[in-house]
């Protein structure tokens, strides 16, 4: 018999990341555990990108968020937020964690997403999600009693 996965972290990621935050926040408080973001402890471990690209380079800016990306998904007991970008550059180094999509239709998305790219990121999250929530409307509300049931099914 085939041992069930346990899981360190829980990663939210949709294509509106406000949303996602929001959402992460949420569910951290119902399920009593620890929130963090990745771009906001990238943006605190650089303090300032734009100056490290300048006098370190591409090379060196990567390698420093690979790492804090890294470090974040060896927290324990925490709801991860990330950028898709982020997650599609790094998504391995979440293999003890469970990626949860919130997926929203194209037309609830905030940002400027044409249905080509929509469609390239729906499909690339979906393929590495744990866990996929269809979300007819963009309600925080729905969504974590959505994620809570499914954990609930799932224990």
């Amino acid at each position: 018999m085939e041992k069930e996965k346990s899981y360190i972290n829980i990663v939210i990621v949709s294509l509106d990341d406000k949303f996602s935050k929001n959402v992460a926040n949420d569910l951290a408080s119902n399920l009593d555990m620890f929130l963090a973001d990745c771009k906001d402890l990238i943006e605190y471990d650089l303090i300032d990108p734009k100056e490290i690209l300048n006098k370190c380079g591409f090379d060196y800016l990567k390698k420093r968020e690979k790492c804090v990306v890294k470090n974040c998904a060896e927290y324990q007991n925490t709801v991860i937020t990330i950028k898709y970008d982020l997650l599609k550059e790094y998504y391995e180094v979440f293999k003890d964690s469970m990626i949860i999509y919130l997926e929203l239709s194209n037309m609830k998305v905030n940002q400027s997403i044409n249905k080509i790219d929509y469609d390239n990121r729906n499909n690339f999250i979906k393929g590495i999600a744990d866990l996929t929530i269809l979300l007819d409307k963009k309600s925080k509300v729905q969504a974590v009693k959505k994620i809570i049931e499914k954990l609930g099914e799932m224990v």
